[in-house]
């Protein structure tokens, strides 16, 4: 059998065997399986001091591309994905797949699968050390980072939660009062406790409670040992009566009103007294009819002046005294500020020459290099490149939702993804590079724009050759801006694809955006595996 027929086989078994877990991408050449782990019961996932047992995990992607050499000579090429996998967990399993044992003329797909499912046995264990690992796996396209293991965590509870809520709707269920069995759409199943009953037993239960003067904290699940109390959104779905649950609202708020500052207590018997005005410092105790003042909770003085009122006024003046010399002395320090401050441009200036006349020097002698692009996508490679530079230079993390790169430049520690909405805390603390002058962002810190930009490589002569005949523009690295260009980018090798891919990090492993193709950044050549790396050329550099 020639390869292809070997590679059609294989996707017809692995079709029938995953159904609908498996999704062709492209052709018969590339394909997405979903995997799924039997889960041993109890299965314990574990975060810090935290454990929880859940009975569902989300699937784990395994996206497989062939080749004209598998069989009949080396295994297919493959792209992982899991949000709940750390990074470096990922990275990991990557090695493991090189290392397993490939026998020529065999497939592989399934045995991989199999190799991935067991990584997972009884419990699932949120790492949160630090990884100082500086290697970038290109095909590891997902793993979460040590600061976001904690909605990695809340994230995985919420998915178990959610399937079991559809389990349980789609089986019947046994009350737990009055033992009937009923489908599990017809049950109500409390979300603090996790114990359900019947909507009648549970509607007859809430309505007795209330009108036993039971509510807020103090109405919980029916079973004797669970203390848990319900949610206000249960009560309401529970009792479905508008005008019962108007009564309920009355009376947890009166609870609550009880509570809250403007409720103070008579100096003489100790009942709760409801004060009036902030204005007006009378207050008159309706059980005993004793007539205080509020602030001072003495008797109550109309005519003089409340002698917390001239305590206010002596720690008011005390203040202004304490914050005039405050800005006597603000005041001298910005002037020893302003003198600092000019030496320091002055300083900067000077370094700034310096560094500009280094790279000036480091731009001759370089290697004449070009690259070719299209007019059309010029402004899509600079925005590129300049993501790449940015992505190194500043620091980002991942949305813990969809798992997209965020930059984070400026505003408090709450975080809202663009791209899913979901809000999250920002966590990390690590620093900002300088760019250096031989790249875009260094220029783009100077407010200028990507179009800016292109005008500038464009008008330069030795820069950029522009071709109106099809509409094409050469780049080379005699400038500041084409250098940045050029030695960040590489073309597909795929004769039909050509595309212009940037490198990001030190990894020189590639994966075409377009085709996936994975290919080698320095010599250009299509890789199969990581073997090419250790005969040719460096992996990091």
């Amino acid at each position: 059998m020639t390869n292809q027929e070997k590679q059609a086989d294989e996707i017809l078994a692995l079709q029938s065997i995953f159904d609908t877990k498996f999704r062709l991408l492209h052709d018969y050449t590339q394909y997405e399986i979903s995997i799924d782990f039997d889960l041993v019961q109890p299965f314990h996932l574990r975060y810090n001091d935290k454990t929880s047992i859940i009975h569902h995990l989300p699937s784990f992607s395994l996206v497989i591309h062939y080749h004209n050499e598998y069989p009949s000579d080396s295994p297919p090429s493959f792209l992982l994905s899991c949000f709940y996998f750390s990074k470096s967990s990922l990275q990991r399993l990557c090695q493991q797949l090189d290392d397993c044992s490939f026998v020529k003329d065999e497939v592989c797909v399934f045995d991989w699968i199999e190799l991935i499912r067991q990584q997972i046995t009884n419990e699932l264990i949120l790492d949160t050390t630090n990884n100082d690992e500086q290697n970038h796996e290109p095909r590891a396209l997902n793993g979460y980072l040590t600061e976001n293991t904690d909605e990695i965590y809340q994230s995985l509870i919420s998915y178990n939660n959610e399937q079991e809520d559809k389990q349980f709707q789609n089986h019947l269920q046994t009350c737990l009062i009055c033992a009937n069995i009923i489908s599990g759409t017809d049950c109500i199943r409390l979300y603090p406790c996790g114990h359900f009953y019947c909507q009648t037993c549970l509607n007859n239960y809430v309505r007795m409670a209330i009108k036993n003067g039971r509510f807020g904290e103090r109405l919980v699940c029916p079973q004797i040992e669970c203390q848990k109390a319900l949610l206000p959104n249960e009560i309401k779905q529970i009792i479905r009566d508008d005008q019962l649950y108007e009564r309920y609202e009355r009376i947890t708020l009166q609870h609550a009103l009880e509570s809250m500052n403007d409720i103070i207590w008579c100096p003489r018997c100790h009942s709760a007294v409801l004060t009036g005005n902030d204005d007006d410092r009378l207050a008159i105790c309706e059980q005993c009819r004793f007539t205080f003042c509020k602030k001072c909770k003495e008797v109550f003085h109309s005519e003089d002046k409340c002698p917390r009122d001239y305590l206010i006024k002596h720690l008011r003046l005390q203040k202004e005294k304490q914050l005039e010399t405050i800005r006597k002395q603000e005041k001298k320090d910005r002037k020893k500020s302003a003198k600092q401050e000019d030496k320091a441009e002055e300083e900067f200036a000077r370094i700034e020459k310096e560094q500009k006349a280094a790279a000036e020097k480091e731009l001759a002698e370089q290697h004449y290099r070009e690259v070719t692009i299209d007019l059309s996508e010029e402004n899509a490679l600079l925005e590129a490149v300049l993501n790449a530079e940015r992505m190194e230079a500043i620091n980002s993390q991942l949305c813990p939702n969809c798992h997209v790169r965020i930059e984070k430049n400026g505003g408090c520690l709450h975080m809202r993804c663009s791209r899913c909405g979901h809000g999250f805390c920002w966590t990390t603390a690590e620093g900002y590079n300088s760019p250096k002058m031989t790249s875009l962002l260094y220029h783009s810190s100077m407010d200028q724009s990507v179009e800016s930009m292109k005008e500038e490589i464009n008008k330069k002569i030795d820069t950029a050759k522009i071709s109106a005949e099809d509409e094409t523009v050469v780049i080379n690295n005699r400038s500041f801006l084409g250098s940045a260009i050029v030695k960040r980018v590489k073309a597909c090798p795929d004769i039909a694809c050509q595309k212009l891919n940037v490198k990001i990090g030190d990894d020189n492993l590639i994966v075409c955006e377009d085709c996936l193709e994975q290919y080698c950044f320095l010599c250009g050549e299509t890789i199969n595996g990581l073997k090419h790396f250790e005969k040719k050329c460096n992996r990091h550099t």
